[in-house]
Formats: C-alpha cells, sequence, structure tokens
C-alpha cells in the first residue's frame, strides 16, 4: 500500500513538472511580484522583500483557485481536476520561492 502511495506521487510529481516546465519559462515571476506588491501596498506595508511579494502573489492565485473549489461545493459539484492541480502546484511553487528565494529560482537547462 505505501509502495502504490508513493509510485503514484512521484509519478503524478513528474508528470506536473514536465507540464509546467514551459509555463515557467514563458511567464516567469513578472505577475506573481507585482499583484504581491500590490497586496502589500494595499495593506501599508510598500516596501517588502521580493520572496515575500512572490509568495503573496501566489496566496493571491491560491485564493482563486479556492474560489473555484468553493463555487463548485456550493452549486452540488467537485472542483474540476485542474482547481486541485492548480492549487498543488501553487504551494509547491510557494515552496520553491521559500527554498530558493525567488521564483523559479536558478534553472538549469532542461528539455522543453
Amino acid at each position: 500500500m505505501a509502495q502504490d502511495l508513493m509510485t503514484w506521487w512521484m509519478s503524478t510529481a513528474y508528470t506536473e513538472i514536465d507540464s509546467m516546465m514551459p509555463k515557467v519559462r514563458e511567464y516567469g515571476a513578472t505577475d506573481l511580484m507585482w499583484v504581491g506588491r500590490q497586496m502589500a501596498e494595499a495593506t501599508g506595508r510598500p516596501d517588502i522583500a521580493d520572496e515575500e511579494a512572490a509568495e503573496l502573489g501566489i496566496y493571491w492565485f491560491i485564493l482563486g483557485k479556492i474560489a473555484r473549489w468553493h463555487a463548485a461545493v456550493t452549486e452540488g459539484r467537485r472542483p474540476s481536476d485542474d482547481t486541485l492541480h492548480d492549487l498543488g502546484i501553487y504551494a509547491r511553487m510557494a515552496q520553491r520561492v521559500r527554498d530558493a528565494g525567488n521564483w523559479p529560482g536558478p534553472l538549469e537547462e532542461h528539455p522543453c
């Protein structure tokens, strides 16, 4: 049973990162930083570090996914697989920001 979970988890992680890498290269962190700085400024903290700005931007995008999940529950349905997928990605992005100091952090060449 534990091996089945580990196999599923690793397979899911590899699938997610392969599908995400082109988006990482296309989008970078500009939108995360901008949204995070807007949030900080709106709460009276305009001089936050880049790392916190990125984290706040991710938080904002997570709220959008939670809003979609809430709408689904309110309408008597389950959230889409895409919503669940994106929540997982955003959580790992925040973990990466904390690990590397920014998003996406240093990238080695990837075949995407």
